[in-house]
This record gives structure tokens, sequence and C-alpha cells, in this order.
């Protein structure tokens, strides 16, 4: 509990169980590789803090397409950074509420979260979101600031598990570029997605370089390379005067 201190979820949260993985072999419709990737990469899977109405005082949220009863906080200790992608979903899929997942490997963390929305052909199952996920942080990492909880909105568990997706979104837009400290995470998650595309496309790019035969094709694909650069240059260098970076790169 002591590391996760940063967090500033209260102790009545606190559940400090393990989740055997049994569960999830009995539960998460697992393939023979998955089963494997358990077994080969998971050491240990561990119920840190369930926040709820009973333990931490905020309301509950429900809407058409979204039910947030509860918040849970699990940590998963990784022999090696292998497919944590698949593990998280089979993770969320299998215990169907919102969490905050904590991969652990040696001395390092990272966090893992994604939004939910109930699934209207299965009211007992959630569709999982869109991963947003940190690299490796060191323990005396500066963002842990930003994950205090008491900083966030307790107005219902939907609200708070946003604001903590949106730190997490602005977070790793820090990275690239410099931000203004008012950015939200919609404008985070947007400008990321643009870079990453742009990302893929010169990736894409550049592959079909190599296997091109005709000169003035490749003359083409370059030139297109050059102008996906540019855009990116302009996004990663857009207003740089005038934001400024809410907090430093992790150390």
């Amino acid at each position: 509990m002591d590391d996760y201190r940063f967090l500033n979820i209260p102790d009545s949260c606190f559940i400090g169980s393990t989740i055997y993985k049994k569960l999830f072999y009995e539960n998460g419709n697992l393939s023979s590789g998955d089963k494997a990737l358990f077994t080969d990469v998971i050491n240990k899977v561990v119920w840190l803090y369930c926040l709820k109405p009973e333990t931490i005082n905020i309301p509950v949220y429900k809407d058409d397409i979204r039910e947030y009863p509860e918040l849970e906080v699990i940590e998963v200790s990784v022999t090696q950074d292998y497919k944590l992608n698949r593990i998280a979903e089979i993770i969320m899929k299998t215990i169907p509420y919102p969490m905050i997942l904590i991969f652990k490997l040696e001395d390092k963390v990272r966090f893992y979260v994604a939004h939910q929305k109930i699934n209207q052909s299965d009211p007992n199952r959630n569709t999982i979101g869109d991963f947003i996920y940190t690299d490796w942080l060191e323990r005396e990492s500066a963002f842990f600031d930003q994950l205090d909880i008491k900083k966030m909105r307790f107005t219902n568990l939907y609200a708070l598990y946003s604001d903590f997706v949106d730190a997490i979104s602005i977070y790793n837009l820090s990275l690239m570029i410099p931000i203004h400290p008012n950015i939200t995470g919609d404008e985070a998650r947007e400008l990321s997605a643009k870079i990453e595309e742009i990302e893929q496309r010169i990736t894409s790019l550049r592959s079909k370089i190599k296997k091109e035969t005709q000169f003035n094709r490749k003359m083409e694909q370059n030139i297109e390379i050059k102008k996906l650069e540019q855009r990116k240059n302009q996004l990663l260098g857009g207003e740089k005067n005038e934001r400024n970076i809410s907090y430093g790169q992790n150390s």
C-alpha cells in the first residue's frame, strides 16, 4: 500500500487480496496462447483498492451507456514487458468494472486505463474503450503528483475516473510537445492521435519505398513523406512560445 501512497486513496478502500490466475482461466475465454502468456509473464495479480460509496464518499454513476458502480485498482507484477495490451484487455474484460491497472516490473510501474460502456447486446458485459497508458515510470517520477485523487473531481465515480484518464493523456502529450497548462484531456488525446496517425503513415510509406521499383513512384512517395513530416513538425512545435509544460518528464 505504501508504494502507491501518491494516489492518496483512503485506507478504507484498501483490499490487498490476491486475484488468482484461475479466475481468468475459467472466466476469460482464454486461448492456449493467452494461458501461456499469463503463466510466463505474470507473477502475481493483486486487488489493491476498491473505490465505491461504502469505502469512499463518491456517488456511483449510471446513464444509458455507462455504469460506474465502483472503481478497482489492480496491480499486476510481471517478469517482462511483453504483450501488456493483451494482458490488460483480458483482465479488464474478465473483471467488468472500470479500473486503474498498474503493471509492475522490478522498480518501475506502468498505468493502464480505459473507459467502459455497457454492452447493448449483453448487459452483463462491458465494452472496453481505447487503452490510455503511460510509459514505464521510475518511483521518483514527477508525474505521480498528477495522480493524487484528491486533486480530482469527487462528483461521481465516472468524473473521478475521467480525471485520471485525462491526467495520463495530458502527460503522454507532454512527452512529445510543450503543452498549455489548461489543455483538456480531449484536446490532448486528439492531438496525440493526429501525431500517431502521421507517424504510422510515414512508416507505411517508407516500407512501400523499399519495395517500389519505379523511380517516379519513389519520388512521389518521398515527397508525400516530406509533407507529412512538415505537418508533424507543425503539430510538435505548434504555439511553441505560448505553451508551458505543466509537469516535467519522468526521471
